[in-house]
């Protein structure tokens, strides 16, 4: 692990291998705590991989809540739906919290904030390219409808449903997942601390960053 700006960061190969042992040692450093461990995740391609190796594990899962860090308005049965994807890389055990879509997009942000406990203790989230995150977008403005969640456009102008950077900030532990080339630039000004999206999240505790990037140097 090396240490870069304000963030400890991993990089290897095959990130989500060591990522999968480090979430479970960081749930079970939490439920040594508490009763139940708050954890959100990262929709889009990256991430399945990890929430299928995790699948396998033997994790208290009645011990475990899952929330989507952000969904698209479409049906649960949409190619395009995080929940859809995530349920089944996680697999029928994992307690998975979701944006009821067939709702009006503000009832279904209310909603949803319903479902959110005051704080996570761990949100694992993506980075895209133009360094987004969760539905937070470079240049975008989002609308609130709770403390929580937001209503936001992706820049093709499908509509989101994002937890808010406010909420995502009271989170215990962040860890960022990102990889592929494309994602270099975003990295970098990550490091630099630029005014983007990823940048402005951060852990209350600790914010990690696991990536490919195996050439980095500090």
């Amino acid at each position: 692990m090396k240490r870069a700006s304000s963030y400890l960061i991993h990089s290897s190969q095959k990130p989500e291998v060591v990522l999968r042992k480090f979430l479970k040692r960081l749930v079970a450093f939490f439920l040594s705590r508490e009763r139940v461990c708050h954890v959100a995740l990262a929709g889009g391609r990256t991430p399945m991989e990890l929430y299928r190796m995790l699948s396998s594990e033997r994790l208290p899962w009645e011990r475990l809540r899952f929330y989507l860090s952000d969904e698209r308005h479409v049906a649960q049965t949409s190619e395009l739906s995080n929940y859809k994807a995530i349920r089944e890389a996680l697999g029928e055990r994992a307690r998975l919290a979701f944006f009821k879509t067939e709702m009006p997009p503000e009832e279904c942000a209310i909603d949803y904030s319903l479902q959110l406990p005051d704080r996570l203790h761990i949100a694992i989230l993506g980075v895209g390219a133009d360094g987004h995150t969760a539905s937070l977008f470079p240049g975008v403005e989002c609308q609130d409808v709770s403390p929580k969640v937001c209503l936001s456009r992706s820049p093709e102008g499908l509509l989101r449903l994002s937890l808010k950077e406010e909420y995502l900030n009271l989170t215990c532990v962040v860890v960022f997942f990102l990889k592929g080339e494309e994602k270099r630039e975003a990295f970098e000004s990550m490091l630099k601390g630029e005014e983007l999206p990823a940048c402005r999240i951060k852990g209350r505790l600790k914010t990690y960053i696991f990536t490919d990037f195996y050439d980095f140097i500090p």
